[in-house]
């Protein structure tokens, strides 16, 4: 099955055919990756080979496979998906990683991270995994989405930590409800320009939600107004850090220096692409 499972989607383009396959049969027999190698003679029932092939089309199709499992994994952490909410993909984990260690330099009180746009949660997760002195405020527009993060909060044992609020920061003032400043802000927003997303590849454009991938025209204006905000948001000698696409740093910094900050540092991703903008605040814009 399993084999036969990896020719399939070969045939029809899916690129490594044979994880997706393992990961597919894993999820319908409930193994674990190393247990479906030990099981290699376990039969397969016929309910269970009926299921295999519906998921092995929807995959051939083009359906992403975390949205086929309902997981997958961000920063060694399990994260638990849906259509509502973007997949998490490893040039984030940039962006904790740096978040991590910039707060283990920084700070040594407990710390107030404010992660805008939380979508699944798997940022605000991974840092307060990672960062034990902290609480993180997860902000975004929809109940639903909010869900999906409560539930990965859960999951990974740290729903006392993070606050779920709903908030449009695009319009809504929403200060006082989520009661800033912070040590932290962090956002992976969308970034992604209108006519790049037309040329996404079908799993992306077709499934996941535009809302968190389509930035109009030049793909900031979310940035736009991150750099409005952040004199708010933002303690006196606190950080924060945004991910962008690999060819927008120099424009995003020029954002935020236009808005009073002066250090500003371009973080790249294992790619050795530029992807996270860094930004201290050592003026103390905050107006509160």
């Amino acid at each position: 099955m399993l084999r036969e499972s990896g020719k399939y989607l070969k045939d029809r383009g899916i690129g490594e055919p044979h994880l997706n396959a393992e990961r597919l049969l894993c999820h319908v027999l409930g193994l674990r990756r190393e247990e479906l190698t030990l099981q290699c003679d376990r039969f397969v029932s016929p309910g269970h080979r009926s299921r295999i092939r519906t998921l092995l089309r929807r995959r051939a199709s083009r359906h992403p496979l975390q949205y086929l499992t309902g997981d997958t994994e961000f920063y060694g952490l399990p994260v638990r998906v849906n259509r509502r909410v973007l997949i998490p993909r490893p040039e984030t984990e940039v962006l904790v990683e740096k978040a991590v260690e910039e707060i283990h330099g920084l700070f040594a009180t407990p710390v107030r991270i404010l992660d805008i746009g939380t979508g699944s949660g798997n940022i605000a997760v991974a840092l307060v995994k990672n960062v034990p002195e902290s609480a993180c405020t997860a902000l975004d527009v929809d109940e639903s989405i909010l869900d999906v993060a409560r539930g990965n909060a859960l999951l990974n044992g740290v729903d006392d930590r993070i606050r779920m609020v709903r908030g449009n920061f695009l319009r809504d003032v929403f200060f006082k409800k989520i009661c800033a400043p912070f040590d932290v802000v962090v956002s992976n927003p969308p970034y992604v320009t209108t006519e790049e997303y037309e040329s996404l590849a079908p799993e992306i454009r077709d499934h996941e939600p535009r809302k968190a991938l389509d930035a109009g025209p030049d793909g900031l204006v979310f940035f736009r107004r991150l750099a409005e905000i952040l004199p708010v948001l933002l303690k006196r000698n606190g950080i924060a850090l945004f991910e962008t696409g690999e060819t927008q740093a120099k424009d995003v910094g020029a954002l935020f220096r236009k808005a009073g900050f002066e250090d500003i540092r371009v973080i790249q991703d294992y790619n050795h692409k530029d992807r996270v903008v860094l930004i201290r605040d050592l003026q103390g814009r905050n107006m509160k």
